[in-house]
């Protein structure tokens, strides 16, 4: 149980992650940060090997991070953000761009528009979260680093910008599209958390062994959360938990995923 707290505490730390633009399958899979530190900590594995697993397991293996779109940008007050092109990267790492928050407030999501002028001013949109990741906001004066995502020729971005976001307090910023995306997306994750802590309680109470979580899961939708269950009961009977420390187990996603749920519900306004 050690192992798997100090997972959690490990994605907590995460500053990025990536959210679909917008939300219109709820059935969709994203294994989100939060979920892949609490499977490396049950299996055993480097977070970097279960990230790259990760990204091969995402249903219909598609981009459920960007959106393609022609023109130029219609938000008329931008945030104070400085962004900084790497086009070579750094460390061994591959193109990315320093995002720094210039502003007097914390931000929680951002939505980053990337402009590709060698692809007759093709745009594409992404869309970050730290919440749905189990991250940190990212403070005034703060600066934090994504990667840059190549398209057709793997043409690079000569220009990125922030359109919209989501300050700490609940307030937003640019078209009102994309905050309604990102709240709606909090929502849906809030929801799988909640379904998924409502089975495991129910586990609990009726003192269920691993077969029966197994049966209770069997036909549930691929979310993140219930991913985690599943990778879960196959660790604990790889790794021979006894019953208490199987249970053990169960209890401790049970109170990550009731912790998850309320923090997004709390971001979300009413």
């Amino acid at each position: 149980m050690r192992m798997l707290a100090t997972a959690l505490q490990a994605a907590e730390k995460g500053q990025f992650g990536v959210i679909p633009t917008e939300v219109k399958n709820p059935s969709c899979l994203v294994v989100e940060q939060i979920e892949r530190f609490l499977v490396a900590a049950l299996l055993g594995i480097t977070p970097f090997l279960l990230f790259f697993a990760a990204s091969l397991c995402v249903l219909g293996g598609g981009m459920l991070y960007s959106t393609a779109a022609q023109g130029t940008s219609t938000t008329s007050e931008r945030p104070k953000f400085k962004i900084e092109i790497r086009a070579t990267g750094e460390k061994g790492q591959g193109p990315s761009f320093a995002v720094t928050n210039l502003t007097s407030k914390a931000v929680t999501a951002c939505v980053f528009e990337q402009s590709y002028p060698s692809q007759g001013a093709r745009k594409t949109t992404t869309v970050w979260d730290g919440l749905v990741q189990g991250g940190s906001p990212v403070e005034p004066g703060q600066t934090v680093t994504r990667p840059l995502n190549p398209i057709i020729g793997n043409a690079l971005p000569n220009k990125v910008e922030v359109i919209a976001g989501i300050w700490a307090d609940g307030e937003s910023f640019g078209p009102p599209k994309w905050a309604s995306n990102i709240f709606n997306y909090r929502a849906l994750r809030a929801s799988q958390y909640e379904d998924t802590a409502a089975i495991l309680q129910r586990g609990l109470d009726q003192n269920w062994n691993r077969d029966q979580y197994q049966q209770a899961f069997s036909d549930k939708p691929d979310s993140g959360p219930v991913y985690t269950v599943r990778t879960a009961l196959t660790a604990t009977q790889q790794t021979g938990q006894t019953p208490q420390e199987f249970t053990h187990t169960m209890q401790f996603l049970l109170q990550t995923f009731k912790q998850q749920a309320d923090k997004l519900r709390k971001s979300i306004p009413q």
